[in-house]
């Protein structure tokens, strides 16, 4: 596992790094996820693999979480935050 480092901009950006943009296929408008897990964010590019999972062509290796199930994980936590707000 390698590690990068990157600074968060004033406007709440941040540059991910060249050679992980060409290791995951990551070009200009890729949309993504951001997932809060045991105090780490977690970005999950919504690429034509996660696409293909989400429609049933791939699925996942064994023991590993689907990223469709782990979308709708994400979305109920995004929804029990807002409803903690108000």
């Amino acid at each position: 596992m390698s590690t990068y480092r990157t600074v968060i901009s004033s406007k709440g950006q941040v540059v991910i790094p060249a050679e992980l943009r060409e290791q995951f296929g990551l070009e200009k408008g890729t949309p993504a996820t951001w997932t809060e897990e045991k105090g780490r964010l977690i970005l999950t590019p919504i690429t034509e693999r996660l696409l293909d999972e989400i429609q049933g062509f791939l699925k996942p290796r064994p023991g590993e979480p689907s990223m469709f199930e782990e979308h709708f994980k994400e979305r109920e936590r995004e929804r029990q935050r807002e409803r903690e707000k108000k």
